[in-house]
């Protein structure tokens, strides 16, 4: 989903994903100062730019132990929000304003699949196909292995049961869901359409590929010929969307990426307009995945596991911490608000811009404050927003990274392969989507919502990267090692 940078969503003139987000976190600090005092962040655009990895989890923890956490995720928002524009047919407008102007929708065609309906549980992992109680005892596995979170846990255990309570087929027929990059590697299109779901698929790539690779699917797609471009047309996208939810809410994921020159802030902010412009009465429920190298909170089992793990390290890892190679703080914050260090400079501020204002601080807003209706008013809707594994996409072909995939699990990380992510990943979305007592339910809207916002990052399957006891980058850098070794000849894509 790529698009020029001369139109379509764009950040303001002269800014780049990295000032864009020192900028909008700054303000957020200056407002909140008292709470946001242990970020430090610095003042100069330059030096954030350089050391933007640490300065953005240290305002994370800042944030999330803070009475005021929601209130300053609000900030973000609306300053991310309101500081994009989009430039289309000659015009250029606040895109906020530009999504309230009536558009033509594209034309659209809807295809039936012939498959029979029935999402049965089935997780590919390690080279063979997991079914019905191999799924379970692979959860548990992976628990054990802190791959994943208790919280995960519980609600994968949740989805299989009524998964077999429903005959071992989950029937998602008359349930609609509009997909924002469903082309996307981990995009769940094809568990809803096997489940019998009609999918609005918005993407510039057409459904062809993908049905062809997975034969046997049972659901309805809708899309558009020409394909839907979310930073050049979004105002046609929110269109067609109006128009799918003629016959009811919609329930919309939001899966789109595109990456280098801003275009992961840009495309993420243009999701969440997007969203926010349709409004209650037509979105149901909001989806998204969070990486695991964003700021991430941590539950108190990670943390235990670092502090065991950095008691008792291998011998050659306490050689390379003593050299540097390895380097703490793990995490920052205190024991009741830890948050991962885990960010990968390589990915770049614009990709952690997109995560931490358009995800995070996107996902806990609309589970806290709803989206507004007829009227004025707020309603609630159901928000699940879960962080899945580090995934060997495409997006994830640096050479560095194909070498520290092969170290990893040296470091007791977890490369997952795209369709065990996308299968558990899709089962836990599902889990928040039909459980009323799911974190992130709209039947839980009352909660208070310090709470209901901590508990909607509780499911998470990180793979173990929450575990590593040291700065989560140097230890890809140390994997990279043990992978050139194990594997010479990834080394020519270094060079």
């Amino acid at each position: 989903m790529a698009s020029a940078a001369s139109a379509g969503v764009l950040l303001p003139e002269g800014e780049s994903g990295s000032s864009f987000l020192h900028r909008v976190l700054l303000c957020a600090a200056d407002r909140f100062a008292a709470d946001l005092k242990a970020a430090e962040l610095p003042a100069s655009p330059r030096v954030f730019k350089q050391t933007y990895a640490d300065a953005i989890v240290r305002f994370e923890a800042a944030r999330i132990a803070s009475p005021n956490r929601v209130a300053i995720a609000r900030e973000l928002v609306e300053a991310t929000q309101g500081s994009l524009r989009l430039r289309e047919d000659g015009r250029t407008d606040p895109l906020r304003e530009a999504l309230d102007e009536p558009a033509e929708a594209p034309e659209v065609e809807t295809r039936v699949l012939r498959g029979e309906p029935g999402l049965r549980a089935e997780v590919p992992f390690e080279g063979r196909i997991h079914r019905g109680a191999e799924v379970s005892q692979l959860v548990e596995r992976l628990h054990d292995d802190h791959h994943l979170t208790t919280a995960a846990r519980d609600a994968l255990r949740w989805v299989l049961a009524r998964i077999d309570a429903d005959g071992g087929a989950l029937d998602l027929r008359g349930r609609r869901f509009a997909l924002l990059g469903a082309a996307a590697e981990l995009s769940p299109a094809t568990l809803l359409l096997a489940a019998g779901a009609t999918v609005r698929w918005v993407d510039l790539a057409p459904p062809d590929r993908t049905l062809a690779e997975v034969p046997g699917l049972g659901g309805t797609v809708v899309h558009a010929p020409a394909g839907d471009d979310l930073l050049l047309r979004p105002r046609a996208v929110a269109a067609s969307l109006r128009r799918f939810a003629e016959e009811g809410p919609v329930d919309v994921g939001l899966y789109a990426y595109a990456p280098g020159a801003s275009r992961e802030l840009r495309i993420a902010a243009s999701m969440d307009a997007i969203v926010r412009s349709l409004g209650a009465s037509i979105v149901r429920s909001v989806a998204l995945l969070v990486s695991p190298t964003s700021p991430g909170e941590m539950q108190l089992e990670d943390v235990r596991l670092q502090d065991e793990r950095l008691r008792e390290p291998a011998l050659w890892q306490r050689a390379l911490a003593v050299g540097r190679a390895l380097r703490s703080p793990a995490r920052f914050g205190d024991v009741a608000s830890p948050v991962c260090r885990a960010v990968m400079s390589l990915q770049g501020a614009g990709y952690q811009a997109a995560q931490c204002l358009t995800k995070i601080a996107t996902a806990e807003t609309l589970a806290v404050d709803g989206l507004e209706g007829p009227g004025g008013a707020r309603s609630a809707i159901t928000v699940s927003a879960n962080v899945a594994g580090i995934t060997a996409t495409r997006s994830l072909s640096h050479p560095l990274f194909r070498v520290a995939f092969e170290g990893a699990p040296a470091f007791g990380v977890r490369i997952f392969e795209p369709t065990t992510t996308r299968a558990l990943s899709g089962l836990l979305m599902l889990h928040d989507l039909l459980n009323p007592a799911a974190a992130g339910a709209a039947e839980r809207f009352t909660d208070a919502p310090e709470e209901r916002a901590r508990a909607l990052r509780a499911a998470q399957i990180h793979g173990g990267v929450y575990g590593v006891p040291w700065q989560f980058e140097s230890a890809v850098q140390s994997a990279a090692v043990l992978g050139a070794a194990r594997r010479p000849g990834l080394l020519l894509g270094l060079s």
